[in-house]
């Protein structure tokens, strides 16, 4: 009975460690993050620009056009 328990109580340590180096292994893999990173800060720069446009043309401002229109510029100018 206890040879048994043993063998089983070894089973169990062996899976167990098996499966904790597989996960570490997947959770160290650090590709791509910055990507996504980057993806994320462009993504809130957006969001700003669109707020800061929203707010100009709700004050009456012509800044917001001004601005649109060079950012279209700028990506454009990327483009070619």
């Amino acid at each position: 009975m206890k040879k048994k328990l043993i063998e089983i109580r070894e089973r169990v340590n062996n899976s167990l460690t098996s499966m904790y180096f597989g996960l570490k292994g997947r959770v160290a893999n650090e590709k791509g993050v910055s990507t996504i990173e980057w993806v994320g800060l462009a993504a809130v720069i957006i969001a700003l620009m669109f707020a800061l446009a929203t707010a100009m043309k709700t004050s009456g401002g012509d800044l917001s056009e001004v601005i649109i229109t060079k950012l279209k510029e700028m990506i454009e100018g990327i483009n070619s």
